[in-house]
């Protein structure tokens, strides 16, 4: 999985990034479901869906709390692969502080940018530990969740996502 941002994003979340430091990062909330009496399923019959995104934000003091949320499913797939029934749903949020040095406040857009992309990279081991520690609790083997890498968007991701802007008639992107 790939995160992608601009290389004003970028500039911004490096700006935060050298800036702060971690102070904690916790399990704020969790849900886990399980389909009841789930049967024996074939590797080739199930697939596995991620979703994330930058939950809410504070600044307080001379710390920012960032939260991340995060819902994995795995689900049954059947044969005309059109249909998928969920056999698990685990959605997690964490925490993270980031304690700033003293002479600098972080701008909005500073904070946006980082926590687009730093702030869930930093949880994601955290993430990829609970589902699969989770999901083997509830005898399945462990699920391959992926690395999570982040990228600076390539110009040609930028002018196709200036493209689908004007084919929907809606505001450019920035350059």
């Amino acid at each position: 999985m790939i995160i992608e941002q601009s290389k004003e994003q970028v500039d911004d979340s490096v700006s935060f990034h050298r800036h702060s430091e971690i102070g904690f990062l916790r399990l704020a909330r969790a849900r886990i479901w399980s389909r009841d009496r789930i049967t024996r399923i074939a590797p080739g019959d199930v697939n596995f869906d991620i979703t994330f995104k930058p939950g809410a934000w504070s600044l307080e003091d001379r710390g920012v709390f960032l939260e991340t949320e995060f819902i994995f499913s795995m689900n049954e797939i059947f044969e005309s692969q059109d249909e998928s029934k969920p056999l698990i749903v685990i959605e997690c949020c964490f925490e993270a502080e980031y304690q700033l040095v003293s002479d600098f406040t972080p701008s909005e857009k500073q904070i946006e940018a980082f926590r687009a992309a730093n702030a869930v990279f930093n949880c994601w081991p955290f993430f990829r530990e609970f589902v699969q520690t989770s999901v083997t609790r509830m005898h399945f083997p462990p699920p391959p969740v992926p690395f999570l890498r982040l990228s600076r968007k390539t110009e040609v991701a930028r002018k196709a996502t200036q493209k689908q802007a004007i084919q929907k008639q809606i505001p450019q992107p920035p350059d």
